[in-house]
């Protein structure tokens, strides 16, 4: 996109060099100034979208305005819906849709009468210690530490939105103690060939190892390539594209497909195309309608909505692999492994990968440090004739002879 010439645009749009869309800044009503993303190419469209958006947000912070000295009147749910959309001018749909999935115990617990101006410090320690005996239906295991965080972190958010978040709760509120596990497990060739063979013998855990290869020979995490679009897939240049909107690190780059990548990309483009994903925009792994109330009957996916998740086939697969508890993320953390092992250096994985916070970048230094001592020992032992054949001709082996100077 750099080396492309772009189209001149009306005031106020700008191109990124980092994003194929115009993008727009517009300020909040306390002077924060944000970037938005039009999600389009075209000055046309993208100029419409700016105009729509600013006059939403002036008549919502209008009607925001009026409401706020009551809101903390208002049900914890209903502040909420507020919350979360104010949150939509600044955040993408579905990182908003997936905070509201987060928020639902949060809701539950508070219930849908008790006013939010009403929450105090006892009811948040409340919830976090009937919240930690919890057990996670996805997960099958206590909810975490770092997910009352996050949940209380939300609630928190949702309080100063109605100016209920107190200095006495602000000085008082403790987040819980969170465990950091640093690394992952990683799965030896054996594991991964055991995966694709039990997988390949039963037709609903294929796409879940289909997946699983792109994960493996590119270090994607699964939510990058369930949002794969068909032009960000170059089977011919051997590479995808991670746009920024998907990005952990909200920056772009290009992953490189090792060959079993390349193979489960191919397998992956066989099936979107006979769900009939033809188009650019079309997802790799449309979203499955058999569960939905579609008006539609007859439609089975939606090709331009990605699936949601692939976790009760995978979980399934790595038990009948005698692998309880490899999570699908593992695979990212295999493929670190063994690009470290390989001696690729840390900054070429970390453009591969996207993302790695210090401490993981130490832990892979320290793989960096075994695989090269072992290649020093590896070295040593092909080279020890010629070593000996040295100390010889030079009789420095029994330290008899001085070295010429």
């Amino acid at each position: 996109m750099k080396n492309q010439k772009r189209s001149r645009l009306p005031r106020g749009l700008r191109w990124k060099s980092d994003s194929p869309y115009i993008w727009f800044s517009w300020r909040d009503a306390r002077g924060k100034q944000h970037q938005q993303s039009t999600e389009s190419n075209d000055p046309v469209k993208a100029f419409a979208f700016r105009t729509q958006f600013m006059a939403k947000r002036k008549d919502y912070e209008k009607r925001v305005e009026c409401q706020t000295p009551e809101m903390g009147k208002l049900p914890l749910r209903r502040v909420a819906e507020f919350y979360f959309s104010w949150k939509t001018a600044n955040c993408s749909a579905e990182t908003v849709a997936r905070e509201k999935r987060i928020f639902k115990s949060v809701e539950k617990f508070f219930g849908s009468r008790f006013p939010t101006n009403g929450i105090g410090l006892h009811h948040i320690r409340d919830y976090q210690r009937e919240r930690r005996e919890q057990i996670s239906p996805t997960m099958k295991q206590p909810v975490t530490a770092r997910t009352v965080n996050y949940e209380m972190h939300l609630l928190r958010s949702a309080m100063t939105f109605a100016g209920c978040w107190m200095p006495e709760l602000e000085v008082g509120y403790q987040p819980l103690r969170e465990i950091k596990q640093r690394a992952g497990k990683v799965a030896t060739k054996d594991q991964l060939v055991t995966i694709i063979t039990e997988a390949m013998a039963n037709e609903y855990w294929q796409l879940a190892v289909y997946c699983a290869a792109v994960a493996a020979g590119t270090g994607c995490r699964g939510g990058e390539i369930r949002h794969l679009q068909l032009r960000d897939i170059d089977l011919d240049g051997g590479k995808i594209r991670i746009v920024r909107e998907i990005a952990k690190n909200r920056k772009e780059r290009q992953p490189r497909l090792m060959a079993l990548a390349d193979w489960g990309m191919r397998q992956l483009l066989l099936r979107a195309q006979a769900l009939g994903a033809t188009e650019p925009q079309h997802y790799l792994l449309p979203l499955s309608l058999t569960r939905s109330r579609s008006a539609d009957k007859n439609q089975k996916f939606d090709v331009n909505r990605p699936m949601t998740g692939w976790v009760k086939s995978w979980r399934k697969l790595t038990q009948k692999c005698n692998m309880d508890g490899f999570r699908f993320h593992d695979l990212r953390h295999t493929f670190r492994t063994l690009g470290a092992e390989a001696g690729v250096p840390l900054e070429v994985m970390m453009a591969q990968l996207g993302h790695m916070d210090r401490e993981t970048s130490l832990e892979y230094v320290h793989i960096q440090q075994q695989a090269l001592e072992r290649a020093k020992q590896l070295i040593e032992s092909e080279q020890a004739p010629v070593l000996a054949a040295a100390q010889r001709s030079s009789g420095a082996a029994d330290g008899s002879a001085t070295p010429k100077v």
